[in-house]
């Protein structure tokens, strides 16, 4: 019976990849058993925009190393805090678009070393929002008195990346995160997904719309008041490395709300490989799991 629902899971994934509307199956089945089919299928309809997961890139700064960070900070030589208005009016412009959010997260780098942080986690609609999250490396514990405020009134999730060599620091989080009643998770896997270094594969046309099918990235990355279908287009841009065409982005700051809501849909339930694909494993049998971290400090 296993192998069959397998089987069946995978046959069904490919149909769905096949056809031009609502074509991606992992989504479509996460809006259902998060919301029910009644609900679910109501935020589907033309009047109603879901988003599954975005994540707000608020710094490029990391205070690890990575060689193998799926955000490719290790190829940042000149890392930056990104500015306070251009976050902010990015996140409005997103918060007006959408009737509900599966999760809604904040990240960097290191969301921790960027100061303003207090002020983005403000504009999360919490209550359009299933799950409103930080991503942290542990290396950084927070003491501001605001920040700590808004984290535990906006019920912020922090997720916790499990590396090795900040086990010291990540229980004196823990215990801060206890202390003041602020929800944590602490990352349980000890591997990540290898999705290779930042270099042009050439794979074939086919080959690319195959590994875009099995990816299946659940994250739509907000850069610079810029929205990508992926962390790896958000970022690989941003260095000047991955090209963009068009539909492949939203221009959040420069549209309507009306024109944001259509090309976010567009966007998320796109069924054609992005750029980035072309420089990314992800999705392919390359795409192995390696040791979580591999850190350099």
């Amino acid at each position: 019976m296993a192998l069959w629902n397998i089987w069946m899971e995978s046959k069904l994934r490919q149909k769905w990849h096949d056809c031009a509307f609502y074509n991606d199956y992992f989504r479509l089945k996460k809006c259902f058993k998060s919301r029910g089919f009644v609900v679910g299928l109501g935020g589907l309809l033309p009047g109603h925009l879901w988003i599954d997961n975005v994540e707000i890139v608020v710094t490029t700064k990391c205070n690890l190393r990575c060689p193998a960070c799926a955000n490719l900070m290790q190829y940042y030589d000149n890392p930056y805090h990104l500015e306070r208005d251009i976050v902010i009016a990015s996140m409005h412009k997103l918060n007006e678009c959408f009737d509900w959010c599966n999760e809604y997260k904040i990240i960097g780098g290191e969301p921790f070393l960027n100061p303003d942080l207090k002020y983005f986690l403000e504009e999360i609609p919490r209550e359009k929002c299933d799950e409103a999250t930080v991503f942290t490396n542990a290396m950084v514990i927070p003491d501001d008195i605001e920040l700590l405020e808004v984290m535990r009134r906006k019920k912020i999730k922090i997720v916790i990346s499990n590396y090795s060599c900040a086990y010291g620091m990540q229980q004196r989080l823990i215990d801060l995160l206890k202390k003041e009643n602020i929800s944590f998770y602490v990352i349980k896997s000890d591997t990540w997904t290898n999705r290779g270094p930042l270099e042009k594969h050439n794979a074939s046309r086919a080959d690319l719309r195959q590994q875009f099918i099995r990816c299946a990235s659940p994250y739509k990355s907000v850069l610079n008041g810029v929205m990508y279908y992926c962390p790896r287009s958000a970022h690989g841009y941003d260095l000047g490395v991955i090209g963009r065409r068009e539909r492949e982005y939203v221009d959040l700051l420069k549209n309507t709300r009306a024109q944001n809501r259509r090309h976010i849909r567009r966007l998320m339930w796109r069924h054609e490989p992005v750029s980035a694909c072309e420089y990314c494993l992800r999705g392919t049998d390359e795409a192995v799991a390696i040791p979580r971290g591999r850190i350099e400090l």
